[in-house]
């Protein structure tokens, strides 16, 4: 139940930052207005859930219920481990976040802050225990892997809605059509991106000697059930660029968006259970 609890922490939270990052990304990349009242709730989000992810880890520790909660451990972790330091940066990052989306135009500006708080995800998993140049390695790489993560989640959510609210209008249809034909590049980066930064990961987690060990253990389950999904993600987002996206802007358009509709719903579903894993992946000894 402890493990669970922790694992639920890492998965909101990982959600939280991430949006907090991807979606003004993507606003800024389209020329989009920002909506700052989501912003804010996603900044607040992620204060509140990373409270609860230092109590979920605490509770882990000892084996007690978050409930039940042992403050001396919590006090610990902020104190005399890298927690502290980590829970803090993100903190002040999220607070500057709120700050800058009050100014004029700061929503675009919001995404360097909401970066650094993605990017302290670095620091709690796996990348965070990795010592000396390997571990300066490792986190730089499992860093490039939360920004590009967090970049297609965030286009995921902006062009899921889209699809899902407007009118199918011809004019609607072909301004997500040309949304797609845009953020092409940037997907190829995004992908480019994942690929490598994730062997680096693996790598660095694993080790290719250890690789066949694998496949007895719960983590090369869980891991090979995260690269089935990011290939089936990789098929829609193809199947998008190559085939949706001219019908789109072709027409007619409702018969191109039904089926887009389908596919960004797969494709945000499979997102969401790739970070799942990713939360649990990261609780999990590799070799166990």
């Amino acid at each position: 139940m402890m493990g669970d609890t922790l694992i639920a922490a890492r998965f909101v939270l990982t959600i939280d930052l991430a949006l907090l990052m991807g979606l003004p990304l993507f606003w800024w990349l389209m020329g989009m207005q920002g909506r700052r009242r989501l912003i804010i709730l996603l900044a607040l989000g992620g204060l509140a859930t990373s409270a609860f992810w230092l109590l979920a880890s605490a509770a882990s520790m000892t084996g007690t219920a978050i409930t039940s909660q042992d403050w001396a451990t919590a006090q610990i972790l902020l104190i005399m481990t890298p927690i502290g330091t980590v829970l803090a940066i993100r903190g002040i990052a999220l607070l500057a976040t709120l700050l800058l989306v009050a100014l004029p135009r700061g929503t675009q500006w919001a995404i360097l802050p909401a970066a650094i708080a993605a990017a302290t995800l670095a620091w709690t998993g796996h990348a965070g225990a990795t010592e000396e140049l390997a571990g300066s390695l490792h986190r730089a790489a499992d860093v490039a892997h939360i920004w590009a993560a967090s970049a297609w989640l965030g286009a995921l959510a902006v062009l899921l809605h889209a699809v899902l609210t407007l009118p199918a209008t011809s004019s609607n249809v072909q301004r997500i059509g040309r949304m797609l034909s845009q953020f092409a590049i940037i997907g190829t980066i995004i992908v480019a991106t994942l690929v490598v930064s994730g062997i680096v990961n693996g790598i660095m987690i694993v080790g290719v000697a250890n690789l066949p060990a694998l496949t007895g253990s719960l983590y090369g389950w869980l891991l090979a059930a995260k690269l089935a999904l990011f290939a089936v993600m990789l098929g829609l987002a193809a199947a998008n660029r190559w085939r949706l996206s001219p019908a789109l802007e072709r027409g007619p358009p409702r018969r191109p968006l039904a089926h887009l509709r389908l596919s960004l719903l797969l494709e945000t579903s499979a997102a969401i259970a790739i970070i799942g894993l990713v939360a649990a992946l990261g609780t999990l000894d590799p070799m166990a």
